[in-house]
């Protein structure tokens, strides 16, 4: 892991891997509560490419933000590839990743070859997710991470799933209650305030991909889908039975279709 500092002076954390090669790095942008571990499923499909993963600010061990927004995120997302030298990447964004690689390619176009959305779209809150958010916020200010955190994954996983590999919801319980409320805090902020990307999407110069969960209750696949029809060039993929963490609900399909969406972008 090596870390870079922001203008602000806030580090942020990076863990890259065969830069050296050809092509355009693969960059992975994890969602809330969070960090770079989420996408060690699927990094066997990643063996022959420049691989590139970040962990936005508040989450693993880069520093929390000073100010909350998805921009910001985007900001210390170029601060890392320029400090790298990386003109043009792949961006996969899951989840709040997601909207992070929206606001990028908002203010980077010109710098992206491709972008993958997991469980993620271009809309903003439902009035129902926003007050959910702000009850979030208020739980968290009260010093409760730990609980906000249990309550976060226990509905992010197929039910299915969620039995039959506990360990997994377990494991990602452990990692996020070490994480730093203030930096879960100004992430729910940042998604509450964040813009609608579907017009992102409509002028997007680049191929777009949208990884789906069929019975993922946080992204709608229904609402999702409608945004796949936005972009010029895009790729679908409604995975069956997998709620909102495909990299580990489905680690074959999600790894693969990640891999293939890189050999059509690098061109």
């Amino acid at each position: 892991m090596k870390n870079t500092l922001l203008n602000n002076g806030r580090s942020i954390a990076y863990h890259a891997a065969a830069l050296q090669l050809p092509g355009p790095p693969a960059v992975l942008l994890h969602g809330l509560c969070e960090d770079a571990s989420v996408w060690e499923p699927v990094l066997t499909f990643f063996q022959n490419q420049p691989v590139l993963r970040i962990e936005l600010p508040g989450f693993g061990a880069s520093e929390p933000p000073l100010a909350p927004g998805m921009d910001k995120y985007a900001d210390a997302v170029c601060a890392v590839l320029n400090e790298l030298n990386i003109r043009r990447c792949i961006l996969y964004g899951h989840s709040m990743g997601g909207y992070t690689a929206l606001a990028f390619a908002q203010k980077h176009p010109e710098r992206l070859a491709g972008f993958s959305l997991l469980h993620s779209h271009p809309f903003t809150d439902t009035p129902e997710q926003a007050e959910n958010r702000r009850r979030a916020i208020a739980l968290l200010q009260s010093g409760k991470l730990e609980a906000y955190v249990t309550q976060l994954f226990a509905g992010l996983f197929a039910p299915e799933f969620a039995r039959n590999q506990p360990e997994v919801l377990q494991a990602r319980v452990g990692k996020a209650k070490q994480g730093s409320a203030q930096g879960v805090i100004a992430a729910l902020q940042g998604m509450l305030e964040r813009e609608n990307h579907e017009a992102t999407l409509e002028k997007a110069g680049c191929p777009v991909q949208f990884i789906l969960g069929a019975l993922d209750p946080i992204i709608s696949p229904n609402r999702a889908l409608q945004a796949a029809a936005l972009p010029q060039t895009a790729d679908i993929h409604l995975l069956k039975g997998v709620a909102h963490m495909g990299m580990f609900e489905a680690t074959e399909k999600t790894g693969r279709a990640m891999a293939e969406f890189w050999e059509f972008c690098k061109k």
